[in-house]
C-alpha cells in the first residue's frame, strides 16, 4: 500500500493487492468497517481507495493503519 494523497479528513491509497472484484469488494467492506470512516470509494483500473474519515474520531496515521490490517486479511 502507498500513500497517493492525503487532506485533513480523505486519503487516498494504492493498492496493488485489489486485482479482482472479490478483493476490492472484501478491502472496499473491511474499510467501511474502520473507526471513523464515513465512506470509501474504490477504482479498480487505478488500483486506489479513498477514505474519507472524521478527523475528531480518528487520525490519518489510525485509518493507513486500519487498511494495512484490512488488505493483509485478503484470502
Amino acid at each position: 500500500m502507498t500513500l497517493v494523497a492525503s487532506a485533513n479528513d480523505e486519503v487516498t491509497v494504492n493498492v496493488l493487492e485489489m486485482i479482482c472484484q472479490s478483493c476490492a469488494e472484501h478491502i472496499v467492506a473491511g474499510c467501511r468497517r474502520i473507526e471513523g470512516v464515513a465512506s470509501v470509494e474504490a477504482d479498480r483500473r487505478g488500483k486506489t481507495i479513498t477514505l474519507h474519515f472524521d478527523s475528531s474520531v480518528t487520525t490519518r496515521e489510525r485509518v493507513l493503519a486500519a487498511v494495512d490490517d484490512v488488505v493483509a486479511s485478503i484470502p
